[in-house]
């Protein structure tokens, strides 16, 4: 049997310009986003340190990451999870009580110079209230308002559609928000998100945008306590069935689009506190060890195609405090997973280019090097400026 990920291997050793920073520059401009393999990363600013005060809090509790915002960007994480809460004049981003010392305004136009650098790559931002950590009340909607409507960020924010494409999105911000902050989403808006591992109530969601006709199926996965008896097997379980749906559905066009949020983090360990059950720095680190393994026996066991957005927690670290996380081994997996069904997605093949780009190497779908390609066969052709295209001979 033939190594799965051997044609990203291939054009990842054959030049430097095909790194993590711009990997999205090898997806074909007319791809739907929505059946593309995404790395994210669960409560993604904590790998960036703590507010003063909340080093030790921070560290024992509410750690899911270890790698800063700018670390997981060149690691290829283009999903991030972002929980702003209220400050006098600004928002704060925390995972639950816990403040970051990252401001939300300041992560965003971090992101925003990273899609700068690499204009061919896109950010998608799951956005949630951190009601837990607000220090004013009632302003959440307007700070947040701010923020977005910034100079900041004008010309890099865009609008969810069901049907938006790598070319629409490329150089841009999507948000998503499970809060309804205005009659209108900068960007999109979460409906029906739910926690529950039952398929009927896992495939009911929506991702709304600023026209009906915009709307799109969402289906979630997002079980977050593995501590009790048996909840981790559910976990899993409940991964690898959206997995299983995911990578076997066929896009045959906009109707048949589904967007996936399949998150593998969750806590597997508590610290009792006054009476009350509190994750753990560590359970995030237990349940990574097994949620991530499970997603890359997943991968390399079962025909490739679409994992949509899955967003975990110690991406990047192979090993954190004694547990085996292997989370630079499965983002660099998800990533090349998307190279292993190009050859299937709904998208019109790429004419040849006639001017400026010279064609470097040809592969088959499969990754073997061509020489003369066959008349009327489709084709990866890697070109001299680092880009790689679908074409038809």
């Amino acid at each position: 049997m033939k190594t799965r990920y051997s044609f990203f291997i291939i054009l990842l050793c054959a030049t430097t310009l095909l790194r993590a920073e711009n990997w999205l520059s090898r997806v074909p401009d007319d791809t739907y986003v929505a059946v593309l393999s995404i790395p994210g990363s669960h409560d993604s600013a904590t790998g960036s340190g703590w507010d003063s005060g909340y080093e030790s809090l921070g560290d024992s509790f509410a750690r899911t990451q270890e790698l800063t915002l700018s670390q997981q960007w060149s690691l290829g994480i283009r999903a991030f999870d972002l929980r702003p809460c209220t400050r006098t004049g600004y928002l704060n981003i925390n995972h639950g009580i816990v403040a970051t010392s990252t401001r939300f305004d300041e992560a965003l136009g971090l992101l925003r110079d990273s899609l700068i650098a690499n204009p061919s790559e896109f950010v998608i931002i799951h956005l949630l209230h951190e009601t837990d950590g607000d220090q004013v009340e009632g302003t959440y909607n307007t700070e947040l308002l701010k923020v977005l409507e910034s100079s900041l960020l004008k010309d890099f924010l865009i609008s969810f559609r069901k049907n938006l494409t790598v070319g629409d999105m490329r150089g841009k911000i999507l948000i998503l928000s499970r809060d309804l902050y205005a009659s209108q989403p900068v960007g999109g808006f979460f409906r029906n998100w739910t926690h529950d591992t039952a398929w009927e109530k896992m495939t009911q969601g929506r991702i709304t945008g600023t026209t009906s006709s915009a709307a799109a199926t969402l289906y979630v996965q997002d079980y977050p306590e593995t501590f009790a008896d048996g909840a981790l097997d559910k976990k899993i379980g409940a991964i690898k069935r959206l997995l299983n749906f995911s990578t076997t559905h066929k896009t045959l066009g906009v109707g048949f689009i589904r967007w996936i949020f399949n998150f593998a983090s969750a806590y597997a360990k508590v610290a009792n506190i006054f009476g009350y059950e509190v994750s753990t720095s560590d359970g995030y680190r237990e349940n990574a060890s097994h949620t991530h393994s499970a997603i890359l026996d997943f991968l390399s066991t079962n025909s490739a195609g679409p994992t949509g957005i899955i967003l975990m927690d110690y991406v990047g670290v192979d090993e954190t405090q004694g547990y085996a996380t292997r989370g630079k081994e499965i983002v660099e997996a998800i990533i090349a997973n998307n190279f292993q069904y190009l050859d299937t997605i709904p998208a019109d093949v790429h004419p040849v280019p006639t001017e400026k780009m010279k064609v470097e190497a040809i592969y088959s779908l499969t990754g073997e090097r061509v020489v003369s390609p066959r008349k009327g066969s489709i084709c990866l052709v890697r070109y001299t400026d680092g880009s790689v295209r679908k074409v038809l001979y």
